[in-house]
């Protein structure tokens, strides 16, 4: 039997596990969320013996309604709170809106600027347009898709984990990770953006990848086919999906040295990988066409202008404004490209080795922390209910628990399985999670070494780990005392016990602004959206449901714009008038729950510019905006309800 000795990748990425764990449990929720991963950890090591005794009737029943279960709440949850989408994922819909409605020109410069968001609004507004022949509405259309997408993940997931490792205590734990914490019901289900479709692409790659050398002539058409399609998208919407290359040329190499090359039969995968990145390129150019886009330079940042974040020490190499307001004033990419070859290699030398490799490490943890998850791209509830809202605090404390518990407790199984991990590369399974370990270091790499990082770019890997901890073969189990069936269940429920605990104690204590009601969604100045030009006289109203007390409110209006903003309540008639700031109108002044009016007025003898978000068939929000009483359904004012 040929092993690898010692196992050095696998040593890699426990060390970078390690880091990210650590970097998920600094904030005051991660005390009991380390309490509930220790707890929930010796109740799954004592309960899991009877959990492999489940047959797989049972296993089918309580997954399959556990799943439906899981799909109910998803629907729920869209329907009684829908976020306001911002920032990206906002632009990418607004313009696959815009194109669904037949309007194919590019209104703002963020697709000149990020040109690789352009395939995914084309193929979003493809989505758009086939929908709206059976008549949905653009709202349940991006929400169906999300719903798609996410639960084909998470079934390919299960499917995949119990393929690898037919343990049902494994497929149980994963099952629960995906349906009974926060992953199945926030970010990736309210935001419809790149970061979902790219981790089934990777799951989808693995599995046509799995057991390829024992495939029929058959299997291997279609399982090459899909290889072709996925890593085509995957290129698309995801250009650090190229990872992958460097991912196989190493694990190629080390069955070569193994002399298991011929055995493993990869050649023909291989190939059908690089032909799906081949076909990317003339692919996005066909989608260029097709969507009317064209490149403008003048507008179009290098990939240095990442580097260049990414090394930037003051945004502990995030997204930097400075960096980017910067480029921005300088006249065409060839000139940013002169200052970021001329800017990086200073600032690594302001560093130094002592800097770079403490840079490297902030940004491992940044990149692989999930306590945000809830907060990723969503600008707050479009009207939250108030029995959210009036305890905000324990609900989103119970999500920070819940999910970094969850993934530190995945974690931690795949260290302890790596740690005694000496890869059989006679094993189709163990091939795979080889590869699935070096992908996953690939893409960390990237973001730590070259990249500039965000918190959910780490989340890509997620398919990759649960692969490599379901193919990994586990040690010989080990007896349990006659307790351990009590011990588990006790564990459990202390576990629960503690999460709910801290969160209701340390999450109402957590200074946080809590957003009420929200229209956040905005195409936005920096990439020179254009506001409404209100002509004297107009008035524009929209009514906003606040469903619990705030204390602030503000509207955006445009700066130097010269309007009057007032703020009614509908049930008493009392006005307030809000001050302009800059931009923004704003009131301080504590508010009832209740219905309330906005209203914008010309009182002036010239046109005055207001920034009004429009689209075409998304409704922004539950009322429309109504413009001297003609009402827009799809055009809606940006404001900010709060609890401050």
């Amino acid at each position: 039997m040929k092993k690898i000795k010692p196992a050095f990748l696998p040593a890699i990425l426990i060390l970078c596990l390690l880091i990210g764990s650590i970097g998920n449990l600094t904030s005051v929720l991660g005390v009991p969320a380390l309490l509930v991963v220790v707890l929930l950890g010796a109740g799954l090591y004592f309960g899991a013996p009877r959990l492999d005794h489940l047959s797989t009737r049972q296993l089918r029943w309580g997954i399959g309604l556990g799943l439906l279960a899981m799909l109910i709440a998803q629907v729920v949850v869209l329907h009684v709170m829908p976020n306001t989408v911002y920032h990206d994922p906002y632009r990418v819909l607004s313009q696959a809106d815009q194109l669904a409605a037949g309007h194919m020109t590019w209104d703002i410069t963020y697709f000149w600027r990020y040109a690789n968001n352009v395939p995914l609004a084309y193929l979003l507004s493809l989505w758009l347009r086939l929908t709206q022949l059976v008549g949905l509405s653009t709202n349940l259309s991006v929400h169906l898709l999300s719903i798609l997408v996410l639960d084909s993940l998470i079934a390919l997931a299960l499917h995949t984990i119990w393929q690898l490792s037919q343990r049902a205590s494994l497929l149980v734990v994963a099952f629960g990770f995906f349906a009974l914490t926060p992953f199945a019901y926030t970010y990736y289900l309210q935001v419809f953006y790149s970061d979902l479709p790219t981790m089934l692409v990777l799951l989808i790659i693995m599995r046509s990848l799995l057991n390829w050398s024992q495939k029929t002539s058959r299997q291997r058409w279609f399982a090459g086919s899909g290889l072709v399609v996925a890593v085509m998208l995957g290129a698309m919407l995801k250009p650090n999906l190229v990872v992958l290359l460097p991912a196989l040329l190493i694990v190629g190499l080390i069955l070569a040295r193994q002399h298991l090359w011929r055995q493993a039969k990869l050649t023909l995968p291989i190939l059908l990988i690089v032909l799906g990145f081949g076909l990317s390129l003339p692919a996005t150019k066909v989608i260029d066409v097709a969507a009317n886009y064209q490149p403008r330079t003048a507008f179009s940042f290098p990939a240095t202008n990442w580097i260049l974040m990414g090394y930037n020490q003051h945004s502990n190499g995030g997204y930097s404004g400075k960096d980017v307001g910067r480029a921005i004033k300088l006249p065409s990419q060839a000139a940013r490209q002169r200052y970021n070859l001329k800017t990086i290699p200073k600032r690594i030398k302001t560093l130094g080795v002592v800097g770079v490799i403490r840079l490297w490490v902030v940004k491992l943890g940044i990149v692989l922390n999930v306590q945000g998850i809830q907060r990723w791209y969503n600008g707050g509830f479009r009207a939250a209910p108030s029995w959210y809202s009036n305890h905000a605090g324990f609900y989103q404390g119970l999500t920070v628990i819940g999910y970094v518990a969850a993934t530190l407790l995945m974690w931690g199984a795949l260290m302890l399985k790596l740690l005694r991990w000496r890869p059989d590369l006679t094993d189709p399974h163990q091939i795979l999670a080889l590869l699935a370990v070096t992908t996953a270091l690939g893409y960390l790499a990237f973001h730590t070494l070259l990249w500039e990082v965000e918190p959910r770019y780490g989340q890509a890997i997620l398919p990759l780990l649960w692969v490599a901890l379901a193919a990994i073969p586990r040690q010989a189990r080990q007896s349990r005392p006659r307790w351990a069936n009590q011990a588990s269940l006790l564990n459990s429920a202390t576990a629960l016990l503690v999460a709910f605990g801290a969160a209701g104690v340390l999450g109402a204590q957590m200074p946080q602004k809590q957003v009420i009601a929200a229209q956040r969604s905005q195409l936005s100045v920096q990439y020179h959206a254009k506001p409404k030009t209100v002509t004297p006289g107009t008035v524009l109203a929209e009514v906003v449901d606040v469903n619990a007390p705030a204390n602030y409110f503000s509207v955006q209006i445009h700066a130097g714009s010269q309007v009057q903003v007032t703020l009614t309540t509908l049930a008493t008639g009392q006005h307030y008038r809000l001050t302009m700031a800059g931009s923004v109108a704003r009131l301080h002044h504590q508010l009832a729950a209740g219905k309330y009016r906005i209203t914008v007025q010309n009182l002036t003898t010239r046109g005055q510019q207001v920034d009004v978000t429009h689209t075409y068939h998304y409704q922004l929000a539950a009322h429309p905006l109504t413009v001297n009483g003609q009402s827009q359904p799809t055009t809606s004012l940006i404001y900010t309800c709060m609890q401050r």
